[in-house]
């Protein structure tokens, strides 16, 4: 994030933003059967609904329920873990 952003910002965006969006998106908060619909589905593409269900799964004691949840946290990490790279290459090549 610091590619992107100065300390202010960045520490506000982790700090308050990404950990209340994580929490909403994630169902913990809140069984996202009880929204239901259109911002269910969404939650389900995203990785922290599979976090937590992985989570959910080993506290539970069913580990076979954990590896399809944390291969799509384990894609996500990927992806993101590349677009990182390829941002942070981006700004030392204009930073020249």
């Amino acid at each position: 994030m610091r590619s992107l952003m100065n300390d202010k910002a960045v520490g506000g965006i982790c700090g308050a933003l990404l950990t209340n969006v994580a929490g909403w998106l994630s169902g913990i908060w809140f069984p996202l059967d009880l929204v239901g619909g259109g911002f269910k589905a969404v939650c389900q593409w995203l990785p922290f609904y599979h976090g937590v269900q992985a989570t959910k799964a080993a506290v539970s004691g069913n580990f076979s329920d954990i590896l399809p949840s944390l291969a799509i946290v384990s894609l996500y990490a990927v992806v993101i873990y590349f677009a990182a790279i390829m941002v942070f290459r981006h700004k030392m090549s204009s930073d020249k």
